[in-house]
């Protein structure tokens, strides 16, 4: 399967004037150069060879645009696995020991009950004390 890229413009290296005037000189649409600046960060175009995508970017670069190009799968996904991040009230610190981590009933290192935690994960931890 032959690569393809994304190109992503990220914002504006300088002047709003003048990268409008650029992009339009270009032959950009000036609705398109209204919505890059104003919704970056943005996809400009999708499913080009790496040559293109090169030419492209250097153009809107050029032009004092911030862009990035991006490999991407041809089903549209990115390349890369979504992951899933806690939030901070996810997590609590053992007034014992220290030692940060997700909220449990008892602490993983030394075994001493966490305060405000009387159910949810780690509930059913038993310490071996």
């Amino acid at each position: 399967m032959k690569k393809r890229y994304r190109v992503l413009f990220l914002g504006l290296s300088g002047d709003e004037q003048t990268f409008r005037s650029r992009m339009i000189y270009l032959g950009a649409p000036e609705e398109k150069v209204d919505m890059m600046i104003s919704r970056s960060p943005l996809i400009l175009k999708q499913g080009l060879s790496l040559e293109f995508s090169l030419r492209y970017a250097n153009a809107v670069e050029d032009a004092g645009g911030i862009v990035e190009i991006l490999e991407y799968v041809e089903n549209g996904d990115p390349i890369g696995h979504a992951i899933s991040v806690a939030s901070f009230k996810d997590f609590t610190m053992c007034p014992e020991c220290g030692l940060k981590q997700r909220k449990r009933h008892v602490c993983v290192r030394c075994g001493n009950k966490l305060p405000g935690t009387e159910s949810g994960p780690g509930s059913e931890y038993v310490s071996g004390n």
